[in-house]
């Protein structure tokens, strides 16, 4: 099911970021020098510790990088909490690489999370190897990522790219990774529109468990559309649930190019 596949291309961008939170080492920071009057507001309050520019990585047991956070200016609001300003975040894998851009952040040390908002976007280019014709996306979807229509054991880069108006946190100890306000994902499969899309990752693989999207929810495919109030997908059963007054719309074609199932809500 290739929408469903490249779900768990975006689902990276949680499970990279997360992956560091099991090693051993503590993540590296590397600043630099802060100027005079973030030195002498230093030495009357700790707290208030500010430098120009932050750089957290996250390392593998070997020593090699899995993401870094990287910040214009980074300020300590309070014991465990950094306040970050223009925020690139980077994560590295075998199966794909994420940027994820905001334009202010904390980093809470006590919870090992991250939280981004102010024009959050994130980029997802990955490379995976699949058996078979390559399924075609929609032609009307822009920011397509570059892919090859050919037959047998092949790369195929795939571009996902995901955008809200709120924040995006990552809770390490619940796997699980929350989009809010206005979310957008758009792959070369189609597209989902969201107020809130949640990713739940499997504690010991952290592989995808589930997807949900909640509140306004479309899903585009092709010529296809489907409008509910919370759509999940499930990778045991590889399929969506569409519930909350879920409506369907099919091309004269035929077909939604993907499994779904419909639940009635009870009434009340």
């Amino acid at each position: 099911m290739n929408k469903m596949r490249n779900f768990t291309i975006v689902l990276l961008v949680a499970f990279l970021f997360t992956g560091g939170c099991g090693r051993k080492e503590e993540p590296k920071t590397k600043e630099a020098k802060a100027s005079p009057e973030a030195s002498a507001q230093n030495s009357r309050d700790p707290v208030n510790h500010k430098v120009l520019s932050f750089n957290l990585e996250g390392l593998t047991e070997r020593g090699v990088k899995k993401w870094d956070v990287k910040g214009e200016s980074a300020e300590a609001i309070s014991d465990n909490e950094v306040k970050l300003d223009n925020i690139i975040a980077s994560a590295y894998g075998a199966e794909a690489d994420a940027i994820i851009t905001a334009d202010e952040g904390i980093y809470d040390r006590s919870k090992n999370n991250v939280k981004l908002e102010k024009n959050v976007h994130a980029t997802i280019n990955a490379t995976q190897g699949f058996t078979g014709d390559f399924v075609e996306g929609s032609d009307s979807i822009k920011d397509r990522g570059e892919k090859s229509v050919v037959k047998g054991e092949n790369p195929k880069k795939d571009k996902t790219v995901i955008t809200c108006d709120g924040e995006v946190q990552f809770d390490y100890e619940k796997n699980q990774a929350y989009f809010l306000k206005n979310v957008k994902v758009v792959n070369d499969d189609g597209t989902i529109d969201a107020d809130k899309i949640t990713v739940y990752l499997d504690p010991t693989t952290r592989r995808l468990k589930e997807i949900v999207a909640e509140g306004n929810v479309t899903m585009v495919r092709g010529d296809n559309t489907t409008f509910s109030q919370r759509a999940s997908y499930s990778e045991a059963d590889k399929k969506v649930t569409l519930s909350g007054r879920p409506k369907l719309i099919l091309s004269p074609d035929g077909g939604m190019g993907f499994d779904a199932n419909f639940k009635q809500e009870a009434k009340k």
